[in-house]
């Protein structure tokens, strides 16, 4: 079997990340600020929305540095490692093995989700100092020793190449907009179901407006909370899509061997159940995407705006030098 030559300046690309992220933030600010300008020039409240979409961005920001790591592990169900369990202990080895190989000062904390039909996992935190590996029961239980060190392989370059920061801040800035944009819906729709349209209609008749200037400022702000939610989640998954990739790459490099990954992403698609824990907000987190949606496993120009990861037949083929079609066959994607 031929091996894939790589050509990744891994340096760089952690380099573009940092900036990538300090950039993001940037765009955010601008955009919440905007968004908070539009809707008070539009109803004369200047400057209250400006202030709270602001606020709302920069605690978001905040939680998202000091809590994100905590929140996305207990959202899935994680717990730490067990060191007396025969295959974490293995697991904590590989971990250990393939730190010093990178070049990381110390490993990343190790966590585990308890599913044995699922084969998954992910890295996660703000810095590599307090970064988290966590893995499924299913992926110490169906893979083997070479295969485990290809998946730890591709989160531990997730770590190195900052991929987890702006990862995680994309997220935490995407749930700013999304907060808001809950809110505004439950209040429209609150506010329709206690009788909102019977009163408008009734205060036109008396020349008061009032009622329906609200139901116009509610959606307003429902629509354009969506509108950039939907913004925010394109960028998100073009990111997700190029960092697998990377990743990859650089799980060869560290492991010395394609053919570990290509078997642990072979078992996965062919094994792996979806993770009723994970969710929209934290699948792009994954080795793979683990809602196992099926635009994920698309090429088209409509599935590649919103799939998170690259179809797993094309990882594959790339790190075997195979042909795509050839191993989309074999797996028998349709």
């Amino acid at each position: 079997m031929k091996t894939m030559v790589f050509s990744v300046d891994f340096y760089a690309e952690e380099r573009k990340n940092v900036r990538k992220t300090v950039l993001l933030v940037t765009l955010f600010y601008l955009m919440m600020a905007a968004f908070g300008l539009i809707i008070d020039l539009s109803f004369g409240l200047f400057p209250i929305f400006s202030t709270v979409f602001l606020a709302v961005a920069t605690i978001q920001f905040l939680v998202s540095i000091f809590s994100g790591k905590a929140m996305v592990l207990k959202s899935v169900g994680a717990r730490p490692y067990n060191p007396a369990d025969y295959e974490e202990k293995q697991l904590k080895n590989i971990v250990d093995e393939l730190t010093i190989a990178a070049g990381l000062s110390e490993p990343p904390a190790l966590y585990v989700i308890e599913n044995d039909e699922v084969i998954n996992a992910f890295a996660t935190g703000f810095k590599r100092e307090d970064a988290v590996i966590c893995v499924t029961t299913g992926l110490l239980k169906s893979l083997d020793r070479e295969e485990t060190s290809g998946v730890i392989g591709h989160e531990l370059s997730h770590i190195i190449n900052r991929d987890i920061l702006i990862m995680t801040m994309i997220s935490a800035l995407i749930g700013a907009v999304v907060i808001i944009q809950v809110f505004a819906l439950r209040a429209l729709f609150s506010y329709l179901r206690f009788g909102g349209f019977a009163r408008s209609r009734r205060r036109s008749k008396k020349g008061d407006n009032s009622t329906l200037a609200i139901l116009a400022f509610l959606a307003a702000v429902a629509g354009l909370a969506t509108l950039f939610s939907f913004v925010g989640k394109l960028s998100l998954f073009a990111v997700s899509r190029a960092r697998e990739y990377f990743a990859d790459a650089r799980a060869v490099e560290l492991t010395r061997n394609p053919v570990g990954l290509a078997g642990a992403l072979r078992k996965i698609a062919l094994k792996s159940k979806k993770l009723k824990t994970a969710s929209t907000a934290t699948a792009h987190l994954f080795i793979t995407d683990p809602l196992k949606r099926k635009v994920n496993e698309k090429v088209t120009a409509f599935a590649s705006l919103f799939s998170t990861h690259p179809p797993i037949y094309m990882r594959i083929a790339v790190l075997e030098n195979r042909p795509p079609e050839e191993v989309k066959e074999e797996l028998r994607i349709q």
